[in-house]
């Protein structure tokens, strides 16, 4: 089939406002109906009031069968007689009411907690004082309450003079719901200004050195030779990740990490009980098995227990392989989407190889690196089919294993799966001339395959818990928790700034705040409750400096993912566009999974950049267009303000370099 520029632009734009439009009617369902979604909409009535809650970064755990119950009292002032009054109200999740000690019928206003209740209160106020409780349970969260009497004069609202006691004795004064708040541990340690002069002059002497460079030399980014300088800089980043290994990596406990021991509990029972555990077993036992089967045949292989030097080694060997061939992957797709260039595959892979959270990730016992590498293995492998002369079926059954492995690693790869299986067959269709119904024959095989060889695990859990993606919090029976705050509102993802300052735990503090503090370094301290408890293996001083320095680079990322999104618009080779198209699509719905994820499940550690650890190939893509535009605009002249630009340019990246290499290798 052959489409002229003009038709393949109609469909991508129509494409695309089809996805745009689907995402906003799932984000309106989620904030506005589904039942699931503990997001309060705050002036929509009178004030939410909560009972004081500590701060506290730990789990909450919560007996499902019996949750604990908040009551809510107000004592007020009545006229009586027959005049109209009626009670309306919310409750985060369920409630019953008492007036004066008689119990009062709630009628529910739809289906849910969002529709609300109301009750007709008419011919029930006493004269004098009146007493209202309002008892409030909710499982997964803490118990909010929002509730008015409309009535003759002064209405009764929802507000900080309402009581609220619990299961135990005596009562405080609610206070107005907020999931804006700070760590309690979060201003004890010195914020990312506060370094010594020692740290200071490393910052300095790297920016000197970058900024002497373009000064002296400054066309030297535009005639960078095209085979050296992306195999030299590939070269330094993965010596660069051989010393951290060496020096880091293999001298940290296996137990450091994110869900370290609900990880280490899988691999154990499977090299005890040679067979695989079901989600109701522990923690983190609801993954697909992939990595867990992997790290328990190495374990075996060398005899090796978690606790010692050489078990902390080989349990660690299949992240760090996996962070270091997302690096090998990115330098792949970057020399062939910019062939006969070096300075953009020099920055991708300068970005894919100084990625913080590609870094810390790859250093913990985790199922997460290796998501990301087989994620970058299928996008690398669909980048070289689409830009290949001719459709191999070869390269198409190496994708479908590839795809089949990713769903046997982590639930998120069913979001990618099928994105990048899709992308891969549209070039069947628009460049091979195999037409549409061709093109969805290959599209089923590559399904089939890979569900062939990852379908009997959620075909496993469908069988044992009615749920083929069971996990922790779904286990019927086991008990649940939740974390602060357990709720959202607008302004927790409407601020920002925290993570510049003091980034530890800056999650607390706003979605874009715990995003930019897991993104560009150890945020959340390696899955720990407390940063007191954090390890000592990075070099907190120069991670904390990372933070501000790296603003410019997030900025960056962005716009280079802007220029991917138009160049899949007016790129006139048909493969590439397919190729920009499949790669922001990918960061796009990965963006989209974690802000809705953050709404379901409404805990300040759930904004973790890492979720978005397997779109490391499409960010330094991005990365790279981004950085390198405003470098090729300063080279391209000699006036003082292109070459003060490049300087500058040049000495930040350096810093921002050092930074990051002495935060994990000093």
């Amino acid at each position: 089939m052959s489409l002229t520029p003009q038709a393949l632009f109609r469909i991508q734009a129509g494409a695309w406002a089809a996805l745009l439009i689907l995402s906003m009617a799932v984000l309106y369902h989620a904030i506005r109906i589904d039942d699931e979604v503990p997001f309060l909409l705050q002036g929509d009535g009178p004030a939410w009031i909560m009972a004081p809650l500590p701060r506290t970064a730990d789990l909450i755990v919560v007996d499902p069968e019996n949750p604990p119950k908040r009551v809510f009292s107000k004592r007020f002032n009545a006229e009586g007689g027959s005049a109209p009054a009626l009670l309306r109200g919310r409750a985060l999740r369920g409630a019953t009411a008492r007036l004066n000690d008689e119990p009062l019928v709630l009628r529910s206003r739809g289906s849910g907690w969002k529709e609300g209740f109301d009750a007709d209160l008419t011919g029930r106020l006493l004269p004098g004082r009146n007493q209202l409780e309002v008892t409030v349970v909710n499982p997964a969260g803490p118990a909010l309450l929002q509730l008015e009497i409309d009535r003759p004069g002064e209405p009764v609202v929802s507000d900080a003079s309402w009581e609220v006691s619990d299961a135990l004795p005596g009562r405080v004064h609610a206070q107005r719901a907020t999931d804006l708040a700070l760590h309690p541990e979060a201003r004890n340690f010195p914020s990312a200004l506060q370094v010594r002069p020692g740290a200071l002059a490393w910052v300095l002497g790297a920016f000197a050195i970058g900024a002497t460079l373009a000064w002296r030399r400054p066309h030297w980014l535009t005639r960078i030779p095209e085979n050296r300088w992306p195999l030299w800089t590939l070269g330094a980043v993965v010596l660069f990740w051989v010393l951290v290994f060496a020096f880091k990596f293999a001298q940290m406990p296996a137990l450091l990490g994110f869900d370290a021991p609900g990880h280490l509990a899988y691999i154990d029972y499977l090299l005890e009980h040679r067979a695989l555990p079901t989600a109701a077993y522990g923690f983190s036992t609801y993954h697909p098995p992939l990595f867990y089967g992997l790290t328990s045949g190495l374990a075996l292989l060398f005899g090796s227990d978690p606790s010692s030097f050489g078990g902390a080694i080989v349990y660690r060997l299949i992240p760090f392989a996996s962070g270091l061939a997302n690096v090998l992957l990115v330098a792949f797709a970057a020399r062939r989407i910019w062939p006969g260039e070096g300075l953009r595959p020099s920055l991708a892979i300068a970005a894919a190889g100084l990625l913080p959270m590609n870094l810390y990730m790859s250093a913990y016992v985790s199922n997460e690196p290796l998501l990301a590498a087989w994620v970058s293995g299928a996008l690398a492998l669909g980048i070289g089919i689409l830009l290949a002369e001719r459709l191999r079926p070869l390269a198409l059954a190496a994708l479908t294993l590839i795809l089949g492995a990713a769903l046997l690693t982590k639930f998120t790869a069913l979001a990618l799966a099928p994105v990048i299986a899709f992308f891969v067959v549209l070039r069947a269709w628009l460049l091979d001339g195999h037409g549409p119904a061709r093109s969805l024959a290959f599209f089923g095989a590559m399904g089939a395959g890979a569900l062939a060889l990852s379908g009997w695990f959620y075909l496993r859990n469908w069988l044992l818990f009615g749920d083929p993606l069971v996990w922790n919090l779904d286990v019927p029976g086991a008990a649940s928790w939740w974390m602060r705050p357990g709720f959202h509102t607008a302004g927790w993802y409407a601020r920002f700034g925290e993570a510049l300052s003091y980034p530890f735990f800056a999650g607390y503090a706003s979605f874009w705040d715990g995003l930019y503090s897991t993104f560009w370094g150890d945020g959340l301290v390696g899955g720990m409750a407390r940063a007191s408890t954090r390890h000592a293996f990075w070099n907190d001083e120069f991670q904390r400096l990372v933070y501000p320095l790296a603003l410019p680079a997030t900025l960056a990322i962005v716009a280079g993912a802007g220029k991917l999104w138009l160049d899949s618009f007016r790129e006139k080779s048909v493969a590439l566009r397919l190729v920009f198209s499949m790669l922001v699509t990918v960061l796009f719905l990965l963006a989209f999974s974690l802000g809705l994820i953050s709404l379901r499940l409404a805990f300040y550690a759930q904004a973790k950049a890492f979720y978005l650890l397997c779109a490391v190939l499409p960010l330094a893509i991005a990365a790279a267009e981004g950085l390198a535009a405003p470098a090729r605009w300063a080279s391209q002249g000699e006036s003082f303000p292109r070459r003060a630009l490049l300087c500058a340019w040049a000495g930040w990246g350096a810093s921002l370099a050092a930074c990051i290499g002495l935060a994990y290798l000093g």
